[in-house]
């Protein structure tokens, strides 16, 4: 399963492809050189510095992946050629290659409005196009999630927009995304950038519809007093639900995804907070450093941001955006209005909102950087590399450069160890395991050499015991196999897709039918009471069945002086923690005002899109993160014991053999000689393949 770079048939307002903040930098990632001079800004490379670009760590991640993908080619030739290869091993394979081939590197940009995010996109990815690519409203109200990419499937440059109406048909995104028919396409103009960027101002466009059509759509404003106006009121909403952008932008072409979301998009597509969040290698939070962190801005963190997602989630950082108006006289004029006159050193009063905002979030300071898209914008425009040095926005940047790629390539190589990286391991154990026992008989047929005929015979009944004795702890292992079964049996019912869905079946029965809000409570708490009850037994019941695990493992250790590392233990606790998390919402749920002043279909439609759909994606994740530790915890000593058992079988043949002629010996040592090479060389070409999966590219 190749991975193919781009091609590049068409002009593109992007004038290079090494770049860093917005300024140009020499040198395209795909080999070509500039368009033009006059598409080259040589002025820009001054504001650099010594930065690393973005766009050299993408390529070498790239290349990392293309030698991962070989590598795992290889290990399925391996498996073939040695008639290793199962269904299973397959199954493991493809979904490493899948991985690799789908996997991009996605940035969420995550901040409520008036925050600058769409400045701070522009400033980070776009500022050498002279103009504001991703468009802002004034203030910053942008209400459509926007996602950019490069669609090299498709590589004319478009812009897709799905209509808000789509949210009455209660589809998920991800289905909308793999069907094109719902999806307003249009083509994208790349001969100028403002002809691009006027196209993209669609993406601001609302409009204005009555109370009950918002209500339909799980839109209408959380003000309980609006919620009360009669259907007949109009409210404005925003006219499209999603946005998809494909640009041949050099980092966009070398696989960064950059997503932007408007904070009220979280509440509203729960599925960005299930699947989208956790899946990117970075989430970046915008606060505004005028405001501090608002009470909006921590209800966001820690609902969607720190919350569930802090099992899962590689890297969270926050951007505090418009340090610019802090700097009194230095501001500009139009935003001084805005700053504070506290007649403090401008820079002490940034260090003193980054600390209040860390201590705010409970995070680490580091974590927290003080930005101006303003100012890195304007330095952009002017070639001021002292602005540019002011707005602090290279920080940020070279945090994005030094860190992102590594934190991806961890979660990269989680999934690689997951698919490709167990099938090798237990081959490698598995080739180890049998050099050992041929060294052993090799030392063995060695020693031999020397005795009579009739002591070698005697070695066969000692031999035969061994045998039976070894026998007796095969069987054990079955009755441990058929017992771990049984044990599991109730609680991968639990787990069941169709048993979570009956859960949820029945809440939705008892909300419709509930006349009060203490109806609609208490259907709610019982709900998520079942799904925790759930969740506890899977966790207590996979305790027990871990220590089975180990035992096993450890008996065969002590009695049979197996060299086998306990495979990787499942971990529910994550899971407990998120359902309890979650639980917590539900609780605040129940108990906000707009639960007693809200319509009934209003507050089930909420519940279900906000908090149920969670819980069921959580149950599912767990269940297939169950189905897998069950299916691999004890293939390792499976394999190990089907190995010993060949070996002492193949023992006995020997000593059978010599015990009739000297001359055998001697062909039997050779033979094991030249078996030992072979198996020598397979671990050599297995050890390679394990080299090139965890290879460190940076």
């Amino acid at each position: 399963m190749p991975l193919k770079a781009a091609a590049d048939p068409f002009p593109s307002p992007f004038p290079c492809a090494n770049r860093t903040a917005g300024r140009a930098l020499v040198g395209p990632a795909n080999g070509q050189g500039a368009r033009s001079r006059r598409d080259f800004h040589p002025e820009a490379t001054a504001l650099s510095g010594q930065i690393p670009a973005l766009s050299e760590r993408l390529a070498t991640y790239r290349d990392w992946k293309v030698r991962v993908t070989h590598a795992v080619t290889e290990l399925a030739t391996w498996l073939a050629a040695h008639r290793q290869a199962t269904p299973r091993t397959h199954e493991q394979l493809s979904a490493t290659l899948g991985f690799l081939d789908r996997d991009r590197l996605t940035l969420a940009v995550v901040g409520e409005a008036s925050r600058g995010k769409a400045e701070l996109i522009n400033a980070l990815f776009f500022s050498d196009l002279g103009v504001g690519l991703l468009p802002a409203a004034a203030p910053d109200t942008t209400l459509c999630p926007t996602e950019f990419l490069w669609d090299a499937e498709h590589p004319d440059p478009y812009l897709r927009l799905l209509p808000v109406e789509t949210r009455a048909a209660d589809t998920p995104l991800a289905a909308f995304k793999a069907d094109p028919q719902p999806w307003v396409h249009r083509p994208l103009d790349l001969r100028g950038p403002q002809q691009l960027a006027d196209a993209l101002n669609v993406i601001l466009q609302t409009k204005r519809v009555p109370l009950a059509e918002a209500v339909r759509l799980g839109l209408s404003s959380a003000d309980p007093t609006l919620e009360r106006a009669p259907d007949t009121a109009a409210v404005e909403i925003a006219k499209w639900r999603y946005a998809i952008v494909s640009l041949p932008h050099p980092l966009l072409k070398q696989g960064l995804v950059i997503l932007y979301i408007p904070g009220a998009a979280l509440g509203h597509e729960p599925e960005l907070t299930i699947s989208r969040l956790p899946a990117a290698a970075a989430v970046l939070l915008v606060l505004a450093a005028d405001a501090g962190v608002t009470d909006t801005d921590l209800a966001l963190w820690q609902r969607h941001l720190k919350g569930g997602q802090a099992g899962r989630q590689r890297a969270i950082l926050v951007a505090l955006n418009k340090v610019d108006r802090l700097w009194g006289d230095e501001r500009p004029a139009a935003d001084q209005a805005a700053g504070q006159d506290s007649g403090q050193d401008p820079d002490a009063l940034v260090a003193t909102r980054r600390r209040e905002a860390a201590a705010a979030l409970t995070i680490a300071e580091d974590l927290v950087f003080p930005v101006s898209a303003w100012a890195a914008l304007a330095a952009a425009m002017r070639k001021d590399a002292a602005l540019l040095r002011r707005s602090a926005l290279p920080v940020l940047e070279r945090h994005l450069a030094d860190t992102l790629l590594e934190t991806k390539r961890q979660s990269a190589i989680e999934a690689i160890d997951a698919g490709a990286g167990a099938v090798l391991e237990r081959n490698r154990n598995r080739i180890g395991s049998r050099l050992a026992h041929v060294k052993s008989q090799l030392r063995e047929l060695e020693q031999l050499r020397d005795q009579r005929q009739d002591v070698i015979a005697q070695l066969l009944g000692p031999t035969r015991r061994e045998q039976e004795r070894y026998l007796k702890g095969v069987q054990r292992l079955q009755q441990t196999r058929e017992t771990l079964l049984t044990q599991t049996s109730q609680c991968r019912r639990l787990l069941e897709r169709d048993v979570i869905d009956a859960m949820v079946a029945r809440a939705q029965d008892e909300l419709m039918h509930s006349w009060s809000t203490a109806g609609l409570r208490r259907a709610m708490k019982g709900l998520f009471d079942e799904l925790r009850l759930a969740m506890q037994t899977v966790a207590v019941d996979s305790e027990g069945i871990r220590k089975q695990v180990r035992e096993t493992y450890q008996v065969f250790r002590d009695d049979f002086a197996y060299d086998l590392a306990t495979p990787q233990v499942f971990a529910p606790m994550r899971y407990r923690l998120e359902i309890e998390l979650l639980y917590q919402e539900v609780e605040a749920f129940r108990h906000s005002p707009g639960m007693a002043l809200s319509g009934q279909g209003m507050v089930i439609r909420r519940f279900n899109q906000q908090l149920v759909s969670r819980a069921q994606a959580l149950f599912e994740q767990l269940r297939l993160a169950y189905d897998g530790w069950m299916r691999d915890s004890l293939q390792p000593l499976v394999d190990e014991v089907q190995e010993h058992q060949l070996m002492m079988q193949k023992r006995l043949e020997n000593l059978q053999r010599i015990g009739r002629s000297k001359d055998a010996l001697r062909s039997r040592i050779d033979v094991m000689q030249g078996q030992s090479e072979v198996l020598a060389e397979e671990l050599k070409a297995l050890r390679t393949i394990h080299n090139a999966l965890h290879d460190d590219p940076f």
